[in-house]
């Protein structure tokens, strides 16, 4: 009423950077679903070839009286192991990447590039810190590499059961004639 077409506040603001951060939320969670999927299905395809490539190991287990369960407890845990495998290389590449991002100014510096160096994160500060101001980029709670190492080992386990479950259900016989 006194002249002022548009008014705006901080909490308009606020909202739309909310709304941002959520739309980048789901691309990144879409394509992590999506790198899941097909990590699991690599995880499927190599327990079934190791599977049809051990065809004529598993009538010899079953012909001299393997236990079922036991042959299914062998493929779920090299499957796991496929998991917990792809868990430490992203633990460790997640941790480097962390690295290099808390310490990007003095790896600048080093080739010459950037006048300000700042090398409060050379000393190792950084990671496990959470008291007061920090100027760590990147923060990897422990938990959260445990977390990522669990995650890995129970998709690598669950993408194990399909085959795992072929595999039991070979016929012994046919097992043994097979080359």
């Amino acid at each position: 009423d006194i002249g002022f077409t548009s008014t705006y506040s901080s909490t308009q603001q606020r909202d739309d950077m909310q709304k941002q951060v959520a739309r980048s939320q789901m691309i990144l969670g879409g394509l992590a679903a999506m790198s899941l999927f097909v990590s699991a299905l690599n995880i499927m395809n190599t327990m079934t070839m190791a599977i049809y490539e051990r065809t004529r190991e598993i009538g010899i287990m079953k012909v001299l009286g393997c236990e079922l369960g036991n042959i299914r407890r062998m493929f779920l845990m090299e499957s796991g192991f496929i998991g917990l495998i792809g868990g430490l290389i992203g633990d460790a590449i997640s941790l480097l990447v962390g690295w290099i991002l808390n310490n990007i100014s003095a790896i600048l510096a080093v080739f010459g590039v950037g006048a300000d160096v700042d090398l409060s994160g050379m000393m190792g500060g950084g990671y496990y810190y959470y008291g007061g101001a920090s100027t760590a980029i990147s923060i990897i709670p422990p938990w959260l590499l445990l977390g990522a190492l669990a995650f890995g080992t129970l998709i690598g386990l669950l993408s194990g059961v399909g085959p795992a479950g072929k595999a039991v259900k070979i016929s012994a016989l046919e097992a043994i004639r097979h080359d």
